[in-house]
C-alpha cells in the first residue's frame, strides 16, 4: 500500500517542486533572493504536504540575532523542514551533490548554500571558513547538520566539528532543532515514503562563548545531551 502511495506522493512532489523551483530560480534572478526569505516556510511546508508530511512545530527561533542552527540529519526533507521555524534570512551548509541536482542545485546556489567536499577535508574547512563569513558580514543563520549524515537506524549520530568550530570563532549561538517522525517519513535506506506527521521542536539557545576551542568536546557533549534530551533517546 504504501509504495502505491509513494508512487502518487512522488509523482504530485515532483511537479510541485518543477514549479516551486522554477518560481524561486526566476524571481532570485528578476528582484533578488533576499525578497524570497518570507515566502520560504510556506512555498517548503506546501511541498511537505506533497511529500506525506504534516508539520507541528514547538517554539520560535529569537528574533533578536544570528545563530547558527543545527538539525538532526533523519530524511531527505531535512532541509524543508529546516525552513519551517526559521525567520529572516538564512543559508545552509549542505552535501555537494545537492548542488549537482537540475533545479535543485541552482536554488541552493541562489540563496548562498554553501556545498560540503565530505571527503576532502580542506574543501571542508574552507565551507566552515566562508560559512563564518557569512555570519560576520552578512548576519544570515546558517543551517548545518552536525552528524553530517543521514542516520540509517533513526538514532543521533556521533557529530563532526566543523559546526561548533564555527560557533566558537564567531561566538555565535547555537540553537538546536530537534525533527522527530523524518525517519519513519522516508530514510536513508528505504525508497517509498510513510505519510507522516513531523514534530519539529525548537530548543534554547546554548551560549558558545563560555567555551574555548580547548573546551570543543564539552560543548559538543553538552549540545549533543541537548538534542538527546529533545528527542527523548538514551544512549547505546
Amino acid at each position: 500500500m504504501y509504495r502505491l502511495i509513494s508512487i502518487f506522493l512522488y509523482l504530485s512532489g515532483s511537479i510541485y517542486f518543477l514549479m516551486f523551483g522554477t518560481y524561486i530560480i526566476v524571481l532570485s534572478f528578476i528582484i533578488g533572493h533576499k525578497y524570497l526569505y518570507p515566502t520560504l516556510p510556506f512555498l517548503t511546508r506546501v511541498q511537505l504536504f506533497f511529500l506525506g508530511a504534516w508539520i507541528r512545530i514547538k517554539n520560535k527561533i529569537p528574533n533578536d540575532q544570528t545563530y547558527i542552527i543545527m538539525m538532526n540529519h533523519t530524511s531527505f526533507a531535512d532541509v524543508f523542514f529546516s525552513m519551517q521555524p526559521l525567520r529572516g534570512k538564512y543559508t545552509a551548509l549542505l552535501a555537494s551533490f545537492n548542488f549537482k541536482i537540475p533545479i535543485w542545485g541552482t536554488m541552493l546556489r541562489s540563496f548562498n548554500a554553501i556545498p560540503v567536499y565530505r571527503r576532502n577535508k580542506q574543501k571542508a574547512i574552507q565551507a566552515i571558513k566562508q560559512a563564518e563569513t557569512i555570519i560576520k558580514e552578512l548576519g544570515y543563520h546558517v543551517v548545518i547538520f552536525p552528524e553530517g549524515t543521514r542516520t540509517t537506524n533513526g538514532k543521533l549520530q556521533k557529530f563532526k566539528k566543523g559546526g561548533f568550530h564555527m560557533a566558537i570563532n564567531t561566538g555565535v549561538p547555537i540553537i538546536p532543532i530537534a525533527v522527530k517522525g523524518g525517519f519513519n517519513l522516508k530514510p536513508k535506506t528505504r525508497w517509498y515514503i510513510k505519510p507522516s506527521i513531523i514534530d519539529i521542536e525548537v530548543g534554547k539557545p546554548i551560549d558558545v562563548t563560555k567555551y574555548s576551542v580547548s573546551e570543543l568536546d564539552q560543548l559538543i557533549t553538552h549540545t549533543r545531551n541537548t538534542f538527546l534530551e529533545l528527542l527523548k533517546e538514551r544512549e547505546n
